[in-house]
């Protein structure tokens, strides 16, 4: 008699990959409102700002939704990676026909007439929307020229839904990358277009905190043009609960995980759940939850995370690395004489550069004169790898504490000018 096949492993319940949307989202409710209240708001102008890995992308794709189930047309283009003003030009383009043309086809031709510019068609792979896209000769048009084509694009979209009686909702993600192309005059450029735009509603967001503050910045392009929604952590109880029902559905007694999960990650939300998503792989195979699993898939996430972290760190010239040795075994005084000596630090002028330039590369935040790791497993690949050279061997279960630290634990006081954000505050340990 043939055996039977083991039932299988239910799917995991956490995602990390993309944008998510449905039962992988939590919470953001607020945030949610405010959203979809300005994209429904002819004329409003929103700035939506917060660190990386917050979930920023799929609480604005899920406002997108739902004030496109009321009628309302609002798309996301991401200005990430533009090459050039033309390319901004073409994901906003693009993003319009594409929400024009789930519904109104006759609505995306007249569009595109509209335009007056020099295009090409392509069908989406996708859904088949034919989407036009200017001509590669527009990404080597001198600035003017294509800032002109990006004016006329968002004029377009006003013309449209002016005339035709329609709400549209653009969402500029990254829009600080527009800095890129030109400096301040870039920024005064694109202020000039949205700010006479009375039929469309504008919301940006972005993670590059000290820029965007210095765009908002009194004399600056950006100055008051804005109404502000930081996107900070989500409230730990709240996503410890998420965790601990998801674990529960999927068949694992959580045994209160969600809560270290959170402890040991956050508050970014994206580290979170992947921390999340990995504890489920470690203790689905055992079919149960034990007082290891939590370090265990840490190790895990080490061991698949190791290669990077170390080409990272190789990049690094030494008094970096030594910063983040220190601030990796939790030195509350790093610019002090022991410190220094302790981890090889030639002067606190060496020390105050070294912070300076990993804040710069988003290695470290710094924020009221504290600096701590933006990744928390980078910090524990630290702590594992690069102590032991300064005499400092910790377990598994030391690393899981050493993250787990409250705030006022330790701390590593940096003089050195960062972006400001009170939604981050240092974790550390004090040294044993």
């Amino acid at each position: 008699m043939p055996r039977r096949p083991p039932p299988a492993q239910p799917p995991n319940p956490f995602r990390i990959s993309g944008v998510v949307a449905g039962e992988h989202f939590t919470d953001r409710a607020d945030e949610l409102r405010r959203i979809e209240q300005a994209l429904l708001e002819p004329g409003d102008k929103l700035l939506v700002f917060g660190r990386r890995r917050m979930g920023k992308s799929s609480t604005l794709d899920r406002a997108i939704e739902h004030v496109t189930e009321r009628d309302a047309v609002a798309f996301r283009a991401d200005l990430a990676g533009a090459t050039t003003v033309t390319d901004v030009a073409n994901r906003i383009l693009q993003g319009t026909s594409r929400a024009l043309g789930r519904r109104w086809q006759d609505l995306l031709a007249g569009f595109v007439k509209a335009l007056t510019l020099r295009v090409t068609l392509s069908a989406d792979p996708v859904t088949g929307i034919v989407l036009p896209t200017l001509t590669v000769e527009g990404r080597l048009d001198s600035l003017d020229h294509q800032r002109a084509s990006l004016e006329r694009v968002l004029d377009t979209v006003e013309q449209t839904a002016e005339q035709r009686g329609i709400r549209i909702g653009v969402v500029l993600d990254e829009f600080q990358a527009i800095h890129r192309f030109g400096g301040e005059s870039a920024e005064w450029h694109l202020r000039s277009v949205i700010e006479r735009h009375k039929h469309v509603s504008y919301v940006a967001a972005g993670s590059e905190l000290s820029l965007i503050e210095a765009m908002q910045g009194e004399g600056r392009a950006f100055y008051k043009l804005f109404r502000l929604l930081h996107h900070g952590p989500i409230e730990p109880e709240h996503f410890a609960r998420w965790i601990d029902e998801r674990l529960a559905g999927a068949g694992l007694e959580p045994a209160g995980i969600g809560a270290r999960i959170v402890a040991t990650a956050g508050p970014r939300t994206r580290d979170v759940v992947e921390l999340a998503r990995t504890v489920y792989d470690v203790a689905s195979p055992r079919g149960a939850i034990a007082e290891s699993t939590l370090g265990d898939a840490l190790r895990e996430m080490l061991v698949t995370n190791g290669e990077p972290f170390r080409r990272l760190w190789e990049e690094l010239p030494p008094s970096q690395q030594n910063v983040l040795r220190a601030i990796a075994a939790g030195e509350p005084r790093l610019y002090a004489r022991d410190s220094r000596e302790r981890f090889g630090f030639k002067s606190t002028a060496e020390v105050a550069q070294a912070v300076e330039w990993l804040a710069k590369r988003e290695v470290l935040t710094v924020e009221a004169k504290k600096a701590e790791f933006d990744n928390p497993f980078f910090k524990a690949w630290v702590i594992e790898r690069a102590l032991p050279d300064v005499g400092i061997l910790e377990s598994t279960a030391d690393i899981v504490r050493s993250l787990q630290a409250s705030p006022a634990a330790s701390s590593a006081a940096a003089p050195a000018p960062a972006p400001r954000d009170a939604s981050r505050r240092p974790r550390g340990k004090k040294p044993g």
